[in-house]
């Protein structure tokens, strides 16, 4: 059976699982969506018109279908238990929510796991895909290339606090959840060749710091640097900086600019059905899933990635 006829199945029938299935829906892709709980499953008809199995993923799987590729939109904690759970059950390439795994640990369980059945896992960080990002990519020629880059990853740390998150995940909030700015940033700039790091202060639900800022260059002599302060109000945001303009993603769904001689910022005007249709940049990651993966961060690379960036931004050279 011709791959696109092959159904794909669909772990997860919550909100991200929801919007998963709308765009599944929207490509006419065959697909079948498992969720634990019978609750969840009988909601999710209601809401996308679609049958979801429920119970134990394991039996299932020996149950039904044998499935080529899945999509796995289950909370952070489950994110590797049900990634290897599929593998085992010859699943041979799967689309993991961000960031994959809680810690590096697990993520270096994935990987090995994958190496043995000989498997596939991408990353999917949405935000890559958003349409102002493509936007502001237009904007970036070999005559006007991106000569700095600064970010902000501030949480809405009050909120954080009374979720209903497990204390692991807001233990790795920084991979959890802020590396989607962290990604975004460098996937614009390119990676971190050299990184400079402090954080300092802490919250109790985040006890290694809470204050946050760096600098350093990245593979394509970009200047960077970065702040975020999970105490004071922000929001997330990123500024790149060209020769003849100041772009600036602040919401990451919007795209402003400044040009010279001016300190007016005009919002660019974006094509982006697809992100106002759908949950931004979830049905260009599916695409990109189903057709040409070379936006979608490998294990391998998150795993690096972990170590050499979000670690480093985490825990930084500590001030007392």
């Amino acid at each position: 059976m011709p791959n696109h006829l092959r159904p794909i199945l669909l772990v997860g029938a919550g909100n991200m699982g929801a919007e998963y299935a709308k765009v599944l829906k929207q490509m006419n892709q065959s697909f079948h969506v498992f969720t634990r709980s019978e609750k969840t499953a009988l909601h999710f008809q209601e809401l996308i018109g679609k049958q979801a199995s429920f119970g134990n993923l394991d039996q299932i799987l020996h149950e039904k279908h044998s499935y080529e590729r899945a999509i796995v939109a289950v909370s952070v904690e489950h994110l590797k238990e049900v990634a290897i759970t599929l593998m085992q059950n010859g699943v041979k390439e799967i689309l993991l929510e961000k960031p994959g795994a809680v810690n590096s640990d697990e993520l270096i369980e994935l990987q090995a796991v994958a190496q043995i059945f000989n498997s596939k896992v991408f990353i999917g960080y949405n935000r890559r895909f958003y349409e102002s990002v493509n936007k502001l990519l237009s904007y970036v020629t070999e005559d006007n290339p991106i000569r700095s880059i600064h970010f902000d990853f501030t949480e809405l740390s009050k909120q954080i606090e009374k979720s209903k998150n497990s204390n692991e995940v807001k233990k790795n909030w920084l991979i959890a959840n802020s590396s989607h700015v962290i990604d975004l940033a460098f996937f614009i700039a390119g990676k971190p060749k050299v990184i400079q790091s402090l954080s300092t202060n802490h919250l109790a639900w985040h006890p290694e710091a809470a204050i946050f800022t760096g600098s350093g260059m990245t593979y394509n002599d970009v200047l960077f640097s970065y702040h975020a302060n999970w105490k004071s109000p922000g929001r997330w945001g990123i500024e790149v900086m060209t020769d003849q303009y100041k772009l600036i993603l602040q919401p990451l769904e919007r795209l402003f600019i400044m040009k010279h001689n001016s300190f007016h910022i005009e919002e660019v005007s974006l094509i982006n059905h697809h992100d106002t249709e759908f949950k931004p940049g979830i049905f260009k990651q599916v695409q990109a899933f189903l057709t040409d993966k070379r936006y979608l961060v490998e294990v391998s690379e998150q795993i690096q990635t972990v170590n050499r960036v979000y670690n480093v931004i985490l825990f930084g050279h500590k001030q007392k």
